[in-house]
Order: structure tokens, then sequence, then C-alpha cells
């Protein structure tokens, strides 16, 4: 049974996934500054043809003109000209100031009259959704913290199969996900068992380290095969939560035995072939290099969780959790997320959303991820 976190606040949602064992694979969000695109039907404008690579930049209202390869037009359109209206869905979101990759072939027309160019025609599937596509045919329990949202949910699963958290307090799912996520900022990962990865990204590439160290150190010595194969789940849970896209180059512990490299290289295929993501494996190295090559969708959650809004948006879902404590909130983060808590929490929406006023300080000290809330 897999597990669904719903947490949500006016401002901002967060669904995580975990698995049977309680290990977080997958969490989603929805904020209005930032709405998911991978998927949404866009009616964008054609706004430079490029020749050299068969495709157009389209402007699809992001800070980025999206890119279309010109292959994906339907076949009854040969050709789109520079101010031209297109519809186009997005299947990969922007990345690394890359625009989003587009594709033509959309079944959605063109809303009739007059519209706004470039405007959204069938938005992105919310969080709840992408999580709930995560889990696949695994059966989940929805676990929402409050009574208001289970409407929210029933479109996409039966109520008996939505739990009310504060109807079981053996259930710590919000405690877990806050210490889970912690420690999803990287760079280094417990491998179940024993043993770390660290993970490092470039522009280029991510590089991931198995250091066998701290597994090698117990009374009862691993084989290099047994420790890699048990990096390598890890590292498919990892790619999966991070979202890790693009050249993954893999420093296993190398392995004298030929047979060992097999069975290890059918080991991760065979853990890879569950991926919802396009992912080759390439053959590993005499010296325990394996390239794994992963369908980039957008930016990963290492990268999310360092980002003003979604720092603003944790904040936030922190407040809704103890809204019900009476007395004066204070705020302390840096600028960028104090700005966005600002605009968000006027002093009359605090006070219909919180009951009480809230007093936010800018303090261009503190890095983008650390803030403090006190309720006093």
């Amino acid at each position: 049974m897999y597990d669904v976190l719903y947490e949500a606040c006016p401002w901002h949602a967060r669904v995580a996934l975990f698995d049977p064992s309680g290990r977080l694979i997958a969490v989603h969000y929805d904020d209005e500054l930032r709405p998911a695109l991978e998927s949404a039907v866009i009616l964008g404008r054609v706004r430079k043809m490029v020749p050299g690579l068969n495709a157009a930049f389209v402007d699809i209202g992001e800070i980025v003109d999206g890119f279309l390869p010109l292959n994906t037009l339907p076949k009854d359109k040969k050709s789109v000209s520079e101010g031209e209206e297109i519809m186009v869905r997005v299947t990969r979101s922007s990345i690394l100031g890359k625009g989003a990759k587009l594709d033509a072939r959309v079944i959605d027309r063109r809303p009739e009259g007059q519209v706004k160019v470039p405007s959204v025609v069938r938005p992105a599937p919310i969080a709840l959704s992408r999580t709930l596509m995560d889990a696949g045919d695994h059966p989940v329990r929805v676990w929402i913290t409050d009574s208001r949202f289970r409407n929210e949910i029933l479109p996409y699963v039966p109520d008996s199969s939505i739990f009310q958290l504060d109807q079981h307090p053996d259930v710590d799912l919000l405690a877990e996900l806050d210490d889970q996520l912690d420690k999803a900022a990287g760079p280094m990962y417990n491998i179940p068992g024993g043993g770390m990865l660290r993970v490092e990204m470039t522009s280029a590439l991510t590089s991931i380290d198995v250091d066998s160290a701290s597994a090698q150190s117990g009374l009862v010595k691993q084989t290099a095969l047994e420790i890699n194969k048990r990096a390598a789940q890890e590292i498919f849970r990892i790619c999966y939560l991070l979202e890790l896209g693009g050249n993954i180059i893999v420093d296993f512990i190398s392995m004298r035995s030929k047979q060992d490299r097999e069975d290890l290289q059918a080991f991760v295929q065979d853990m890879f072939s569950y991926d919802i993501r396009r992912v080759n494996v390439l053959r590993m190295s005499r010296f325990g290099l394996m390239e794994i090559n992963r369908e980039r969708v957008g930016e990963n959650l290492m990268i999310r969780l360092k980002w003003p809004m979604y720092v603003a948006g944790e904040t936030l879902l922190k407040l809704w959790r103890n809204r019900l404590l009476k007395g004066p909130v204070h705020i302390e983060a840096a600028p960028d997320v104090a700005d966005i808590l600002k605009a968000r929490l006027t002093h009359d929406h605090a006070l219909a959303y919180l009951g009480q006023p809230v007093d936010i300080v800018s303090n261009g000290t503190r890095r983008i991820t650390d803030y403090a809330v006190s309720f006093s």
C-alpha cells in the first residue's frame, strides 16, 4: 500500500508519495506563481523560425520561448510562419535557462472567438493527479490534513481511500515528510543497510558516487555486488524523487568478476524498466562506471527546493498547520522569500485565513532556505 500525503493551504499545495516502507519517492507542488507546464496545451505564437534546426521558437507566455521541432507538426500542416498562432503541448518544462520543449500534435481545438495569445487551453494535471500517476497501479491511501480538502480529492480517489491525519494519531506523515525533504537537498544520501551516495550536478551531467566505507566498517563484510545492488535501488529512488535527467554517471564499487558486472547491469536495467520516464542504461565499464540517460522533464527537486516561491510555500504550509494557535506570529526570512510572503499574507488575508496578523521581517543575511517562524 502506497501512502499519499495531500497538504494544502489557500496559496500552495504539496503532495507526497511514500512507498510501503515509508520512503519518500515523489513530491509535487501546485503554486500559482509557477504553474506546472508539463502536458499543458497552450495556444502560442511563433516568434522565430530556425531553419538550421528545423524548429521554431514559440511564445507560450514564459520568460524563455518554447522550442518546437517542426517534425511534430500535424500531417495536414506542412509549415508555419513567424507571427502565426499554433496549438502546442508542453512535453518538457523549461530547465537551466532553456525554454520548454513543445509538440504540435494536439487533439484540442482552438477556443472559439477572440482569445488572448498566448493562453493556456488545457492546464497541466494538478499535483495530486501527477502523484497518483507516479503510484501507477499500486493501491493508495490518501491522507489529508483538513476535512475541507476531502471534496477536492474525491474526483480522483474513492472516499474509502481518504483518511484524515488528526483522526489517526499513530500516523505522523507530516514529520516524516519534513525530515525526508531536508535529506533530499543532498548531496549525501544514505544507502539502506550501509553506505552512502554522493550526488553532484553540473549543467552537463549528474555524477553519483557509491561510497562503501560505512558499509564495509561493519562486523560482517559485504560483497561489492551486494552493496552495488542496494546502491542501485537507492539510485533509482533518488532519480525518481529528485527528477534527475540527462546524462547520469554512476561510479559503482569496482568488481573484478565479469559475471558480477553483468548481474549488476541486468539488475539496474530491471530497476529502471519501472520508470515512467524514457531511460537508456549503457553498459558498465570494468572500472565500475555506468551511464544512465534519463528523460528530462523540468527542474529537478534539488533546485526547486531552493526557489524562493517553494520556500515561501513551505512556510505558508507550516503556518496553516498551526493556524489554531493564538497569539502573534513572527516570520523572519530572506528578502526574496519575505516579499512573496508579504504579498500573500496581507493584513486582511492573514486575518481571514489565519485569524491573526503576521509580522514578516526581511533579513538580508539569511539564505533562501533559511527562515524562522515563531508563535508567541
